[in-house]
């Protein structure tokens, strides 16, 4: 019987016993999913109650109790030894483990193994947890389960779960203790592995528990070269892999993890390497008998063996890389590539992207070495072999719509790109370029997904290679404008596929602009077919997949369009300008995605212009139908916005010397038109942060443009961001004067302004702000740009800051914000908090040191309050700089500071010797320490907060999968 002492319960908790299998009744039996949630509920707040421990230990000595409520217990015993090892006093760490070692002997029948290995892992945790208390488990479990065969699998459960738990940081303890265990596992490794090599296994399944137990040592610790040269468990393993069935996975996975291990020193393992090549024949042999029966026989027979030797053979290279580059005219290297080669052609996504990072790193590996050109001479072979395979798997189905394909066909055709891209490392652009070119002209009978593939990859590879007069490129170019144009009936599948290869086709022209820049009748030619395309419509009455599918078409000659008119804008298109501004017209009833496109390449053309007179007359036939469409839009906000959007698109463009006829031009247009324009949409939709956000960034973009022709309106820029801003507390108007404090801080006569606007904007949203402090979530944009505007000020004009009524409030109000997690508002937030105390060793620090130590005392424990409830992965990266900033500001006052802070770390998280290290990292350790600490405190917290929430183990759990 488990006695724990000191922990306020008898030995056997009645009352609560009697609860727990009434709940346990109604989770198992109940027809009543309310009833059953009900009880799972009671269940999960039980298990982290003192009193489940001696519930969990009685109900695991009944007999007569169901088995779903032995696991229960089970699996509760795990979790508390997981996560309550603190509840215990030390002289009750001896009858837990007897106890536990006495249950797990009575499950090791085939019909109990769920709560088998529920108790293994709780042996294995309480060895770690008990620490120098138990120093000798491992001997222990040897003596009492190695006796005898019919303990054997107890032994094995229990060996295997030791070096996982070492690696399992679920596991609740102090990292001295982990580290101890970690030094007792090494040492018994070579105890551990002579038993496994000892033992006879009758059947397949002992066979297999055997390999996993193995398996989970030598991911744990390091092994003697001679040892696994000479362990009769490596041939074993390659020979299920070879003959395939239930041990093979669990032996390829051995296989993988002892190549990582020799990779780590590839002359210390050289006679383990050695044993492998000699072993790979085999698989070698087994692959080329599936590849002789067809590919598509061999994926149906023979799948996960063909994945099992595709892991193996790339980690193989994996390992080897190396010696691949000194060795690589080697026969044996050379089949060993050729293998990946193969597997990497597979038409099956899980095996073909494998290989994939294994030719990244070859292809670096090569390019990085000192006799690069002799390197990559030799390694041009395996590549254009590669290359080739690139456009075989980038071929689509012929009988699927391309349309409509998911989004894992389209990120392993990225991947694929990127596989093209490191040929180009090896075979240089304009030799893959030509290969592509050589490979499409021999593949014109193998039908339109073919061709398409081969456009697809030509896009990535043309557009890297060096334009040239002579290349057979210029016949494709110029076969591509009657291609796109043709009519094509898509009510076809074979339509379709047409349809979608004009669209590569179009994207592939838009990569080429390099090359058309050149060829001034290519270029108009190209132009005038998307011209063309973008004007094009179908029928009323058409079904949404066809008016889908031409806006998708539509798209890809838009951004086609927006990069030959950015290669071609500097001199070949300036006198086509009045037909691109009628286009650009033309096309305004596109969707708004579309014509941004065209609005940035119409726009591009005309900011290239040399005319002073042609230039000012393009830009006022963009800007002025946009101006004067205003007014007969104003009761359509949606519409309104995307005027504003054009207009920015347009004078993000723009480039004029200061002091010019041009600058003068444009400065002219904001304050008659983009000015005007502004300020009516605001005072029309003051409601609609949409339109006010668009406004706002119209101004953001024309004050940047010609900032002194934007000067003389910045007194009625501040004075409607405050009167708009008092009606409605939109965000935006705090970042436009984020903008005019970036621009203006150092001009004195604009610097009164500022003043004024900073602290009417500050007034105005610190009130709301404090108004809403129980539901900052649910205005972030404002906090973000709150916080972003005093950030920006401080640094362009410190004194407005430090001046203003609203900063002890500001910093006051850091107790609260730091609780907001979406990523823009406490980006903004953190920021400022790191640049108030930037500015503390400097000739502002005496006036803002008084408001901060009446803050960050109180801010350091928010920030442990907010780890204990577990911050998004952003904030946990951010809250080691916060500490540094403290830290660095009041060294004195810190660690008092901390000590106080970590008192609000849940004691299932850390014990107070964990916390003592913590905090020990936290005050003396550098940037990387103070990292490390933060990341293990919000770990342990995020665990802790995981089971609370009961997400950790359903109680209704019959397998231990995953639950680690």
């Amino acid at each position: 019987k488990l006695q724990i002492r000191g922990v306020g319960a008898p030995p056997c908790c009645l009352m609560e016993l009697d609860q727990a299998l009434t709940a346990l009744q109604a989770l198992y039996s109940s027809p009543d999913p309310a009833t059953k949630k009900q009880a799972d509920d009671w269940l999960v707040k039980f298990q982290q109650t003192p009193a489940a421990w001696q519930v969990a230990d009685t109900i695991l000595s009944r007999t007569d109790l169901p088995l779903d409520f032995r696991f229960f217990a089970a699996q509760t015993m795990r979790t508390k030894v997981q996560f309550d090892f603190y509840e215990l006093p030390a002289a009750s760490y001896g009858s837990l483990r007897d106890s536990l070692l006495a249950h797990i002997d009575r499950f090791r029948a085939p019909e109990f193994q769920p709560i088998h290995t529920m108790l293994a892992i709780a042996l294995a945790d309480l060895a770690i947890q008990m620490d120098t208390a138990w120093p000798n488990a491992v001997q222990t479990l040897f003596e009492r389960f190695g006796q005898s065969a019919e303990s054997y699998s107890t032994l094995l459960e229990v060996l295997k779960m030791l070096p996982e738990e070492n690696m399992n940081y679920k596991l609740m303890t102090d990292t001295q203790k982990r580290n101890s265990s970690r030094e007792r596992l090494q040492q018994a490794a070579p105890q551990v592995v002579q038993f496994l090599l000892g033992l006879q296994c009758p059947t397949v399944h002992a066979k297999k528990k055997v390999l996993e137990c193995f398996l989970s040592w030598i991911k744990f610790t390091n092994l003697q070269a001679a040892d696994v040269s000479q362990n009769p468990l490596l041939p074993e393993c390659f020979k299920s892999v070879t003959e395939g069935g239930e041990l093979a996975e669990t032996a390829t996975d051995i296989i993988v993890e002892i190549l990582r291990m020799c990779s780590l020193d590839l002359n210390f393992f050289q006679p383990v390497i050695q044993v492998i090549l000699s072993h790979l024949g085999p698989l070698r042999q087994k692959l080329q008998a599936c590849l002789a029966q067809g590919v598509e026989h061999a994926l149906d027979a023979e799948q996960d063996g063909l994945l099992q030797i595709c892991r193996i053979y790339v980690e193989t290279g994996e390992c080897l890389v190396p010696l691949i580059m000194e060795q690589i005219r080697n026969d044996e290297v050379l089949g060993i590539l050729h293998v990946i080669v193969q597997c990497t052609d597979f038409p099956c996504q899980e095996i073909s992207s494998i290989p994939i990072e294994f030719w990244h790193r070859l292809a670096s590996e090569v390019a990085d070495q000192p006799e690069r050109d002799m390197k990559v001479d030799q390694f041009q072979g395996i590549y254009f072999q590669l290359l080739s395979v690139v456009l075989r798997r980038c071929t689509l189905s012929n009988n699927e719509d391309p349309f409509q394909v998911d989004d894992d066909v389209t990120h392993y055709r990225n991947r694929l790109l990127g596989m093209a891209e490191d040929c180009l490392e090896i075979l240089t652009p304009n030799s893959a370029l030509e290969h592509v070119l050589k490979s499409l002209q021999e593949s014109q009978a193998q039908g339109v997904v073919v061709q398409e593939a081969h456009f697809y990859c030509l896009a990535t590879v043309g557009a890297r290679a060096e334009v040239r007069t002579e290349s057979v490129l210029w016949q494709l170019i110029q076969s591509l404008p009657p291609l796109i144009s043709k009519p094509v009936d898509d009510s076809t599948c074979e339509g379709v596929i047409l349809q979608y290869t004009k669209k590569t086709a179009i994207e592939l022209l838009g990569h080429l602009a390099r090359w058309l820049e050149t060829r001034p009748d290519f270029l108009r030619s190209a132009l005038e077919m998307i011209s063309s395309l973008l004007l094009q419509t179908v029928p009323p009455g058409s079904p949404p997949h066809i008016l889908d599918r031409l806006k998708q078409v539509q798209l890809s000659a838009s951004v086609a369009f927006r990069e030959i008119c950015y290669a071609g804008g500097k001199s070949q298109l300036h006198d086509l300008v009045p037909q691109l501004t009628q286009l650009y017209v033309s096309t305004m009833p596109l969707p708004m995605k579309i014509h941004i496109e065209i609005v940035r390449g119409v726009g591009q053309v005309i900011a290239q212009l040399k005319s002073d007179e042609a230039f000012q007359q393009g830009l006022e036939q963009l800007v002025m139908p946009l101006v004067n469409g205003i007014t007969s839009e104003r009761s359509r906000p949606e519409v309104l916005s995307e005027i504003l959007d054009r207009l920015t698109t347009i004078i993000r463009q723009i480039k004029v010397p200061a002091g010019s006829s041009n600058a003068a031009k444009v400065g002219s247009l904001i304050s008659n038109g983009f000015w005007p324009v502004a300020r009516q949409c605001l005072e029309w939709h003051p409601g609609d942060s949409t339109v006010t956000e668009k406004s706002c960034r119209l101004l953001k973009h024309s004050l940047r443009c010609v900032p002194d022709h934007f000067k003389p309106l910045v007194p009625a820029v501040a004075s409607t961001l405050v009167s708009a801003f008092q009606k409605q507390q939109h965000s935006s108007y705090l970042y436009s004067a984020e903008i005019l404090a970036d621009q203006y801080a150092s001009d004195s006569e604009v610097v009164p302004v500022l003043t004024s606007l900073f602290h009417q904007l500050s007034s105005i949203a610190l009130q709301y702000l404090m108004g809403a402090r129980d539901r900052l979530e649910t205005i972030t944009e404002l906090v973000e740009d709150f916080y972003g505007m005093f950030e920006r000020y401080l640094r362009f004009a410190p004194m407005i800051v430090m001046e203003a009524p609203t900063l002890p409030q500001t910093l006051q109000l850091w107790h609260d914000v730091i609780f907001v997690q979406q990523k823009e508002a406490i980006e903004a937030v953190i920021a400022f908090i790191i640049a108030v105390h930037g500015r503390m060793a400097g000739r502002h620090g005496q006036l803002l040191r008084p408001h901060a130590l009446q803050v960050v005392p109180g801010l350091v424990v928010a920030i442990f309050k907010l780890i204990a409830q577990v911050p998004t992965r952003y904030v946990q990266g951010s809250i080691a700089d916060i500490f540094e900033a403290i830290r660095a500001a009041f060294p004195q006052e810190f660690p008092g500071w901390l000590e106080v802070g970590l008192k609000q770390v849940p004691p299932s998280a850390a014990s107070p010797a964990e916390q003592l290290k913590l905090g020990e990292q936290l005050v003396r350790g550098d940037k990387v320490a103070v990292e490390e600490a933060v990341r293990d405190v919000c770990y342990r917290c995020e665990q802790v907060a995981l089971r609370e929430r009961g997400n950790h183990d359903s109680t209704t759990g019959g397998s231990t999968k995953g639950k680690r």
